[in-house]
């Protein structure tokens, strides 16, 4: 194993720039500016007053922020002091969120004033340091914390975790990311890397700051590069135009809904977004309508990627071009393999052996990079049934390649439907709908069919005139027979999540509370049921 060093300490390599440029502003929020000497001057204290807490290497450390600058320095200061940073879901409910802190055991929790009540409940025994003007508030004492303890950075090994963030919980409780030093400082630089992102850039972020977007896309590559992260006053779609006209963002990172709610605002046409360069997109593919009415509307070209919290979190990206190809989400970033493979079970021999499907076939996506999780906190068992003896991942994603190396993902292995013999992609059903005039968001999810065990079903937000029939001959046209859905309901927007992505499990109860908790029929799919 190699020597430990502070080299190697993510917050380190993160913060190094405030040294070469101190007086650049590193954040922007609203009419805040906080320097790189500032940013690394809060780090610093933030380690301090954790040592001085009792905080050793290798303790977790949990945060519970909403979208404000101190939660970036809070961080940084966590894996300053050498201990892993545990990001809270501010969305999440009481039940996971009990649950992570009690699967984590942090020895501190890190709150922000406006969510103190959340996190003294949260906390318990825990010890819970609350956010102050230039410190850090015991919330036991109301004193400020002592933060004379050491300041240098804490040396650590390039495999040692820094970070432990938390899948969705889509299914069973959240699990608990291992993310190294070394993995998140690569996906970082190759993520910089590929988008070109230099100095003079400035990425706004309106998504979670918790959130695997906004940190693998903004934070940590802009930090690298020496640019600036803007941190937008609002979560709500509409207020983007603005925020980039005010700090002359370059770029903006979101998902699909966060675009269509965008363009409906119609703010876009009120402010000037010149200073765009490119906007990028991921959890759904685009159809090539959408992702050219997204580029027209907002003046930049739409750059599409995916991730996985586990999996670098970057995985596939599209590189800046002013000719995206809508709808793949993107090549290997450089040192990460990726492999489509046709298994049931977890192979006991090296996946690098086994046999890829043909190109242009589906298989399951499998990662391997210095990014992927070391594993899941404390599920051992978990861990081998989802990463194999040779450090590959096993992501549940379907996707097909192409000839060139793109990969266009199809969503969960789980989410595909058996119609009748015939395998049915939902997101492929849902970019077919959304290339229909009169079509501005989909969604698809399964309902249970007498004959063909599930059919698709559809959500869609329309124009006026735009009929159920409308939809559903469109999709018989266009698409493939056994694929089109069913039935369409209308709604006036699709329900998202904390994420800003589409909440497919609220979709699917109202679609079974729409069919009255029967299946369909060949003779009733066309009729309503209270």
């Amino acid at each position: 194993m190699s020597d430990v060093d502070a080299a190697e300490n993510l917050a380190v390599r993160l913060l190094a720039g405030s040294a070469d440029h101190p007086e650049r502003v590193a954040i922007r929020q609203a009419e805040e500016r906080i320097s790189y000497a500032d940013l690394a001057g809060a780090a610093r204290t933030t380690a301090a007053t954790l040592r001085a807490a009792g905080v050793r290497p290798g303790d977790r450390v949990a945060l519970l922020f909403g979208n404000h600058h101190r939660f970036i320095d809070a961080l940084l200061g966590v894996i300053w002091a050498g201990a892993v940073a545990v990001p809270l879901n501010t969305r999440a409910g009481r039940t996971s969120l009990r649950h992570v802190m009690n699967d984590a055991s942090p020895a501190v929790l890190l709150g922000h004033e406006p969510l103190a009540e959340r996190a003294r409940e949260l906390a318990g025994d825990v010890p819970l340091l609350l956010a102050g003007a230039d410190g850090w508030d015991d919330d036991r004492t109301g004193e400020r914390a002592p933060s004379d303890a050491g300041r240098d950075p804490a040396p650590v090994r390039a495999g040692d975790i820094c970070l432990q963030p938390y899948t969705s919980g889509s299914t069973g409780n959240p699990k608990g990311c291992l993310l190294t030093h070394d993995g998140q400082y690569w996906n970082a630089s190759t993520t910089a890397e590929v988008w070109e992102l230099q100095e003079d850039d400035r990425g706004l972020i309106t998504a979670p700051l918790y959130h695997k977007n906004a940190m693998i896309c903004v934070v940590k590559p802009l930090l690298l590069t020496g640019g600036t992260i803007v941190i937008g006053r609002s979560p709500d779609p509409a207020r983007i135009p603005s925020e980039v006209a005010e700090h002359r963002c370059t770029y903006t990172t979101g998902v699909p809904a966060t675009y269509e709610m965008l363009l409906a605002s119609g703010e876009h046409h009120r402010h000037d977004l010149s200073s765009l360069r490119f906007v990028i997109c991921g959890s759904a593919p685009l159809s090539d309508t959408l992702g050219r009415r997204f580029a027209d509307g907002l003046g930049a070209p739409v750059i599409e990627a995916y991730g996985l919290t586990e999996g670098g979190p970057q995985v596939l990206m599209n590189p800046r071009t002013d000719a995206p190809r809508y709808g793949m989400a993107g090549r290997p970033l450089p040192g990460c393999e990726v492999h489509l493979l046709d298994v049931e079970n977890m192979p006991t021999t090296p996946v690098a052996d086994l046999p890829q499907v043909p190109i242009g076939q589906v298989g399951e996506m499998w990662v391997r990079n210095p990014g992927v999780t070391a594993g899941y906190h404390r599920l051992p068992e978990v861990s081998r049934q989802r990463i194999s003896v040779d450090g590959w991942l096993r992501t549940g994603d379907l996707a097909v390649a192409d000839e060139d190396g793109y990969f266009r993902v199809l969503g969960r292995a789980d989410d595909m439907m058996n119609v009748g013999g015939e395998n049915v992609y939902p997101l492929e059903v849902e970019q077919l709908l959304r290339s229909m005039p009169g079509v501005s968001q989909a969604a698809v999810v399964p309902a249970e069919h007498a004959r063909k065990r599930q059919v698709p079903v559809a959500f869609v937000v329309v124009d006026e005139g735009v009929s159920e029939a409308d939809v559903k001959d469109y999709a018989l046209t266009q698409g493939a027979a056994h694929a089109h859905p069913r039935r369409v309901w209308f709604l006036d927007e699709l329900p998202l999540g904390g994420t800003g992505k589409i909440d497919y499990a609220r979709l699917a109860a109202l679609a079974a509370e729409n069919l009255g908790h029967r299946p369909l029929g060949a003779d009733d799919e066309g009729k309503d049921r209270p």
